[in-house]
This record gives structure tokens, sequence and C-alpha cells, in this order.
């Protein structure tokens, strides 16, 4: 019998360490693909900027969208502060007069796929279209061609990848620390607000939505948010501005 329970809890803890090493190899995986440092190096893939300079940037995803893109135009206007607006294709096509004020304030516009598809199931051929149907709407709209992508999802692919650098486009990412999940359904302004001033560095690039239903939460965090950014010596860039600060 005690010769049985050993080997009972042996196998326990050999498998609870197969467990382990499962959930270790999927944080892992959630947190890069394994080629993304080679990106980064190559700056086909950007997800922060190398800088002691006090900026960040404050980027919006899955717009545009009413109410919550003017609330955040709105906010971002009355603290003089530029963003960089990642849209779809879909919605830009159902609101262009909201992309047209994004460059009129001067802030910049990237491409975030057509409709938000799960990149994961289409091919890599499928990918490209959709990531070029969006980006000539978007250009149709503000006469500028798009430069910068960022993936659905985040996602991650060699081929997917390829593709963008063939297409003179950078893919825009985020730096990990500052996803305050603010499209979470019941997320406050001050939540928001609180987790990105706790994570805060210099050369950040900041990941918020406006596009997804807690987006006046977004909205009403700018007003929270840059104050106190400026209060701390932060500028609030574009993704282009604050790359340009990069240690040569």
């Amino acid at each position: 019998m005690l010769i049985f329970l050993v080997k009972k809890r042996s196998l326990m803890w050999f498998f609870s360490g197969i467990l382990f090493a499962g959930l270790s190899f999927g944080a892992i995986e959630l947190a890069g693909h394994p080629m993304l440092v080679k990106w980064q190096k190559e700056k086909v893939v950007i997800s922060r900027a190398n800088t002691d300079q006090l900026a960040v940037a404050l980027t919006f995803d899955d717009g545009p969208e009413s109410p919550n893109t003017p609330a955040v135009l709105d906010a971002l206007k009355r603290n003089n502060a530029r963003g960089t607006f990642f849209i779809l294709g879909k919605r830009a096509q159902a609101n262009p007069e909201l992309v047209r004020r994004m460059v009129a304030e001067n802030h910049e516009v990237g491409s975030h796929s057509y409709d938000h598809t799960d990149y994961n199931k289409l091919s890599t051929q499928s990918q490209l279209t959709d990531i070029q149907r969006s980006n000539s709407i978007i250009q149709e709209i503000t006469g500028r061609p798009v430069v910068l992508f960022r993936p659905p999802g985040g996602y991650l692919s060699i081929a997917m990848v390829e593709g963008c650098r063939q297409a003179g486009l950078t893919i825009a990412y985020w730096t990990y620390q500052q996803d305050s999940k603010d499209w979470r359904n019941g997320v406050a302004a001050t939540q928001i607000s609180k987790y990105i001033l706790a994570h805060l560095e210099p050369g950040q690039i900041i990941i918020l939505h406006d596009g997804a239903p807690n987006g006046m939460a977004t909205a009403r965090a700018l007003d929270l948010l840059i104050p106190e950014l400026k209060k701390r010596g932060y500028e609030c860039l574009t993704f282009s501005q604050l790359t340009a600060l990069e240690k040569k």
C-alpha cells in the first residue's frame, strides 16, 4: 500500500510538472512569436522606442465608431495631445468623416485589417488581400498611403510579416506592459489611467480601444491620464514621432 501511495504521489507530481510546463509554454507563446526579437531588431515589428526621452505614443484600435471615437478625439484636443488610430477598413467606409477628422487634427492613421477577422483562420494570401483591401479604403479617404499595420489580435506569422515587409508596411505592435484591457466592459476610466501610470516608462506604445463597447470609459480616461503624463514631463506623440526618437 505504501509503495502504491508513493507511486501515486510521484505520478501526481509528474503530471503536475507536465501541466506547469504546458502552461509556461502557453505563456511564452502569448508573450510573442519566436521570431519577434529578430523582427524588432530589423524594425519590421515595433513594440516600443529605445529612447530616454520622456515620451509615449497613445494608440487606439478598432474604430472609427460613434460615439466613442468623437469622444476620444475631443479628449485629445482638450488636452493638446496627438495619437495614432489603427482603424478597420469596414468602419472607415461607414464613418469617413471621422477618419478625415483624425487627419485634420494631426493624428496618425494606420490599418487594423478590414473587419478584425481572425487571421488564424485565413491563408496568408487571404491575410495580405485583407490588409490591402483596408489600406486602399483608408488611402482613398485620407489621400495618404498607409505605412503602419497592426494585426488583429496581435497575430504574427513569418509569411504575413514578410508580406508586410515587401509591401513597405511597418507592423505597429504595442508595449506588452501597457495593455490596460480597457476594452473590457466595466473597466472604469480611473482603472485605465492608474494602470498606465503604474507601468509607465519612456518610449512605450500604449494600446487603447476607441472601437470597443467600453470606449467611452477610454475617452474619459484620457482626461485623467494626459494631464498626469504632462505633469510627469511626458509628451504624447504619434507612433511615428515616437519611433523617430530611437537612439542611433
